[in-house]
């Protein structure tokens, strides 16, 4: 038994029994969601790679899995990487039944945590292109079952994905012959190149990110929600992880202006899109490219404290998505468009449920008392001392972000009706106001809540 069977292995089986469970949907969502809340609480208590004694029993887990040539390692600096990715899955399995319970969702949904981890773990590093496009593969059906129309969204979703592969591969190739001859810092650039290719198609970095928002209308906003939350966290942390493996990456200062510039964009073009924009589900799509952006302006830092914000920056990301897509999952089960025509007066008959779209969208934007604002402060306070214009540009796009949340706040208010009423049912009430109150305790104690957060760095040693 190693850590790679235990977080790779188990859980890809798990997901295959629930496929032939996949006609008892309730159950099969809680087994899920157990499969992965135990194999968090594993990743957080069971150290990997140390002698652990349990009662007169004495073991120690190994970190490698050697498969045909191959290895997957998952080592102790690991583990905060799969509380984080685990505990992801089972908030949003337990979610699932109030929300979209669906019978392809604990398998498929199940399988792409499996993938995404072996993409983080595999060695080398090439094969993580074939793994990160099995888990997109796994997200085809959640994204759209068995009967629903594939829209253009999905079909630009699968293709710039795919064309992510052959980018990543060929780089790998071209690192291998670069590393026989490492004179030729050509090679090495043109490795780079096709690298950051390959990145921006799997993130739907500028100008590659249009099949976001059109995917996000096309689809149930749950399921999305948690291909979108998922997907750009694991390729971010595999950026990472890229980044502290190949060392020419974290020497080059080109690099890092080139990502500040993507990143500048992405905030600037999605904040100014989302503040003329009526449907609420391109509006999550927005919030993703945005948040992607801030994310990429951490990274440009390419300081300690750049690197700590970019960790810290998770939770408020992963928390403001949520109840944002479990918001919009409320009201598409009940027939309500996702426009802001549809939604004019809502705060009259769903109070909790336009309470926890405001509070996310503008927690998002960075709202003073709510979970977003404290990292997006550092992001502005480090833009400041590095470019101007870039924390202008960040700056716009904040401002555009948080114009929709004032649109936002103007429909949901605006009612000719005097009699208020709570038409939400009580798991949803119960679910809309915890994630309303940890969205404000994340904003009002931000350091109790990032310490833990932070552990998430000690798998990339080389970054600083």
């Amino acid at each position: 038994m190693s850590s790679p069977v235990i977080w790779i292995i188990i859980p890809a089986a798990m997901g295959l029994l629930l496929w032939f469970l996949r006609s008892r949907q309730p159950l099969s969502l809680i087994l899920a969601a157990i499969v992965c809340f135990i194999l968090s609480v594993l990743a957080a208590v069971v150290p990997i790679g140390e002698v652990v004694n349990l009662g007169g029993l004495s073991f120690t887990l190994p970190s490698t899995l050697p498969v045909l040539g191959r290895r997957f390692v998952l080592t102790a600096g690991d583990q905060m990487i799969l509380v984080l990715l685990y505990g992801l899955g089972a908030v949003w399995f337990a979610l699932a039944p109030m929300a979209w319970p669906h019978r392809l969702f604990p398998s498929f949904g199940l399988g792409m945590l499996a993938a995404l981890t072996a993409a983080l773990a595999v060695e080398p590093f090439l094969y993580a292109a074939l793994l990160v496009e099995t888990a997109v593969l796994f997200s085809i059906p959640i994204l759209s079952p068995p009967g629903r129309q594939v829209g253009q969204g999905l079909q630009r979703y699968m293709i710039f994905q795919t064309l992510a592969v052959p980018a990543i591969l060929f780089a790998g190739w071209l690192l291998g012959v670069a590393e026989a001859n490492p004179a030729d810092t050509a090679m090495f650039q043109r490795a780079g190149i096709l690298l950051g290719l390959g990145f921006a198609f799997w993130l739907g970095v500028f100008p590659f990110y249009n099949w976001l928002p059109m995917m996000m209308a096309e689809t149930h906003p749950f399921p999305a929600g948690y291909v979108l939350s998922l997907l750009p966290t694991a390729i971010l942390l595999l950026g990472l992880d890229f980044i502290n493996s190949i060392g020419f990456l974290g020497d080059s200062a080109t690099l890092f202006y080139v990502v500040r510039i993507i990143g500048v964009l992405m905030v600037v073009t999605a904040g100014l899109w989302a503040a003329f924009q009526v449907n609420l589900a391109r509006v999550f799509g927005y919030a993703v490219i945005f948040e992607t952006g801030f994310a990429l302006l951490a990274i440009s830092l390419n300081t300690l404290s750049g690197w700590m914000l970019f960790a810290a920056a998770f939770l408020p990301r992963l928390m403001g998505l949520l109840v944002f897509a479990f918001a919009l999952a409320v009201l598409e089960n009940q027939g309500i468009p996702l426009t802001l025509e549809g939604i004019r007066g809502l705060a009259h008959r769903y109070p909790l449920t336009a309470f926890g779209l405001l509070a996310a969208v503008l927690s998002i934007g960075g709202f003073p008392l709510l979970a977003g604002l404290p990292v997006r402060l550092e992001i502005f306070e480090q833009l400041a001392t590095i470019s101007r214009t870039s924390l202008i540009g960040a700056g716009l796009g904040t401002a555009g972000f948080l114009f929709s949340g004032m649109h936002l706040l103007s429909e949901l208010i605006h009612s000719d009706e005097q009699e208020w009423r709570m038409l939400e049912n009580w798991p949803a009430r119960v679910i809309l106001i915890s994630g309303c109150l940890l969205l404000l305790a994340f904003g009002l104690f931000p350091k109790t809540f990032f310490q833990s957060i932070l552990f998430i760095l000690q798998a990339f040693p080389q970054l600083f």
